[in-house]
């Protein structure tokens, strides 16, 4: 990276100090892409036509560059070629300029300070199945406002807004999750409930491929499970859910992973039975991909929840809490 000299101070006056450096030459992008444009034609007067400057101009920058680099860059020589020196200096120059252009559309694109974004943390699934209806409602009772999504494993997300790099926490809530949160920095509200579902593939006469039984009379057997990893917050749900259970269906783990997606996917190909989010299969479940695929017993409901910091001066975030706590009153 290249960057103009500061001020430095010895043994004379801070006054002496910096007038003898105001007489160097500063050191300007155009000279950084003229002397680029130059390494790549090896023409002065080719390089002069493409930067659109006359050609005694364009000697008077790439000398510039060289007096403040303090070196020879260029041999003047048909056709012009490097020295050791600008081989060494047109690496620092295309990077420089890159690094330069790169931050400016970084700023360019990113929304003004004076801008209130929302930072929001939450699940992937969350991201995809509620948090968009939800969000058109949210701005039906706020206004427009920019939004900032960032999706994860529940620990990844809590640990934004531990961080203080999430406004809002959007999250299935399970007792991992309110073990996991401070409730005395942080305060929640329910804004809507699920169901987990049992589903299943269909067979061929349009019946559950596997089918979940937990009465006394349950048939005899093992059904191959689809099984959530540690890292989702639904696996604790159905965990309890499952040891509560007077008579627990039989399940063999064959699969196992930390996407729901991932889940649904192996449960639509039939290779086992999978608990999901009645959000996220109910396409499946209109269409006939997937069926439920126990008894009433086996659904398990659940809650979406909103975290925010507890006192929170942020207007934004304060409004989209009174909204939640209204429209939650309202269902």
């Amino acid at each position: 990276m290249l960057w103009n000299r500061s001020c430095s101070f010895g043994t004379d006056s801070p006054a002496r100090a910096c007038a003898h450096q105001a007489k160097e030459p500063q050191v300007h992008l155009v000279w950084l892409e003229d002397f680029i444009e130059l390494a790549r034609t090896r023409s002065f007067s080719r390089a002069a036509e493409n930067r659109f400057v006359t050609h005694p101009a364009f000697g008077r920058r790439i000398k510039a560059l060289e007096q403040w680099v303090g070196a020879e860059l260029v041999t003047r020589s048909q056709p012009v070629t490097l020295t050791r020196a600008g081989k060494l200096f047109l690496d620092a120059a295309h990077n420089s300029v890159d690094v330069l252009y790169a931050a400016r559309a970084q700023l360019q694109e990113a929304p003004a300070e004076s801008e209130n974004v929302l930072r929001l943390a939450t699940g992937r699934t969350l991201s995809q199945t509620f948090f968009p209806d939800w969000y058109e409602g949210v701005k039906q009772h706020c206004g427009s406002f920019p939004v900032s999504v960032t999706t994860g494993g529940a620990q990844d997300v809590i640990m934004k807004l531990a961080a203080g790099e999430a406004d809002i926490l959007l999250i299935y809530s399970s007792p991992a999750t309110r073990m996991l949160i401070d409730h005395q920095r942080y305060e929640s509200q329910t804004i809507a409930h699920e169901l987990l579902l049992p589903v299943s593939a269909p067979d061929k006469r349009g019946k559950p491929l596997y089918r979940l039984e937990t009465g006394s009379g349950a048939r005899v057997g093992v059904t191959p499970w689809l099984a959530f990893s540690q890292t989702l917050t639904l696996r604790g749900v159905l965990a309890k859910h499952l040891a509560e259970l007077e008579h627990k269906p039989a399940l063999k783990m064959v699969y196992q992973a930390d996407s729901y997606e991932a889940i649904q996917e192996m449960a639509v190909r039939g290779t086992g039975v999978a608990w999901l989010p009645q959000r996220l299969v109910h396409k499946d479940l209109a269409e006939g991909r997937l069926l439920v695929a126990g008894e009433q017993n086996l659904r398990i409901r659940f809650d979406v929840s909103l975290y925010r910091v507890r006192g929170s001066t942020n207007a934004l975030v304060n409004a989209i809490w009174d909204y939640a706590e209204a429209a939650a009153g309202d269902n």
